[in-house]
């Protein structure tokens, strides 16, 4: 199974993920306060985002 990023288009953060949307997730990381998850994806780009915009494909 594969996990791919699907941004919230309502969130805070949408403008920072959009151009993400789509993409792959290689690897997960800590979650901080603010209930995000570090992820890392193929490309290698970092992001946070929430647990629902985590999507398994």
């Amino acid at each position: 199974m594969k996990w791919v990023l699907r941004p919230d288009r309502n969130g805070v953060h949408h403008a920072e993920l959009a151009p993400h949307d789509g993409k792959e997730i290689y690897a997960f990381g800590d979650t901080d306060a603010n209930g995000r998850v570090e992820i890392t994806l193929v490309d290698g780009t970092r992001v946070r985002a929430r647990r629902g915009e985590l999507i398994p494909c």
